[in-house]
């Protein structure tokens, strides 16, 4: 991933391993002009989908400028895209990238509603809109700690873009990773104990990396060939037990695939030679949700686990 800020009031520029976890299009509109989305989370009791509006992303699109100045809503809907409400408020936003708690209670957001990108949060209904992140850094990709109270997230704050934590009122601000390379995508393990993230600090490819928060002991999870893309995998998400992680590889195109927490057991679970990613598991940690521009827009699919049964969620008419 890169960042290239030109202003405070200018575009944000998304491009590299976590493309498909963030921004990609995010546009507001009517509910009936919907070409279904991105970054979909799922409600703890499997019940609601909170996404990201999609209105103009076609399939061939790789690279993604978002304007902070007039893109970006957030809505929910059931799992089979019906009952659709808008939660960004007309005249509020641009919002993405958002991000249900465990608890069922709030969504965590990034928006540039302030002109520069920060970390915030509101209950589930939209209501008690409230920041977290002050900074006039870039903020972004906020993740849950299992038990609701802390947000991790990737900022450019420290000269690059690092993982840090913070409580969700704003206190408790840590820096978790503290280099030259750049991070991205963070998730927290079940138990809390371990964050999964993409980072390029070897050779240049992004791979994944998980890190025990208590002892700051690094393992790498996946390593690709140095003749590949740097554009490498990202996205990463644990499945609720803690056993596997699903994310996104490229492969020439974008794949969902999945690995064991240990590093074995890597499995391609989609191979459409389009592009499929922002890779999910259900909180019963049966389906995967994920998000295919196979139609030729980006849209909310569900498969089980092993990879079968691959069927269109969102958008179908």
């Amino acid at each position: 991933m890169t960042w290239l800020r030109q202003t405070r009031r200018a575009m944000l520029v998304v491009v590299g391993a976590s493309l498909l976890a963030v921004l990609s299009g995010c546009s507001s509109g009517q509910a009936t002009d919907f070409v279904w989305g991105r970054t979909p989370s799922i409600t703890p009791d499997g019940q609601t989908l909170v996404f990201c509006q999609n209105l103009s992303t076609p399939s061939d699109q790789l690279t993604t400028t978002v304007s902070v100045l007039d893109t970006g809503a957030i809505w929910t809907s059931k799992l089979d895209g019906t009952q659709a409400k808008r939660l960004t408020p007309d005249g509020r936003g641009p919002d993405f990238y958002p991000t249900v708690s465990p608890d069922g209670k709030m969504i965590a957001f990034v928006s540039a509603e302030d002109r520069q990108f920060d970390v915030w949060v509101e209950n589930l209904d939209g209501s008690q809109r409230r920041k977290v992140t002050f900074d006039r850094a870039v903020d972004t990709m906020p993740a849950w700690s299992p038990d609701s109270t802390r947000l991790a997230f990737v900022s450019d704050r420290s000269g690059s873009s690092d993982i840090w934590i913070a409580n969700v009122g704003g206190s408790g601000l840590q820096q978790v990773t503290s280099t030259t390379s750049e991070e991205a995508s963070p998730a927290f393990s079940p138990d809390g104990k371990k964050l999964v993230f993409g980072s390029n600090r070897d050779r240049g490819n992004f791979d994944l990396w998980i890190q025990d928060l208590a002892t700051g002991q690094l393992t790498q999870l996946t390593k690709k060939d140095e003749e590949r893309s740097r554009l490498g995998d990202g996205g990463p998400q644990w499945s609720p037990d803690g056993s596997s992680i699903v994310f996104n590889r490229w492969d020439g195109h974008w794949e969902v695939y999945k690995i064991k927490a240990d590093g074995t057991g890597l499995t391609a679970l989609t191979s459409t030679k389009d592009h499929s990613g922002d890779a999910i598991y259900s909180p019963d940690g049966k389906t995967i949700y994920y998000t295919s521009s196979r139609t030729g827009w980006w849209q909310i699919w569900a498969m089980n686990v092993d990879g079968s049964n691959q069927r269109q969620v969102t958008g179908k008419g």
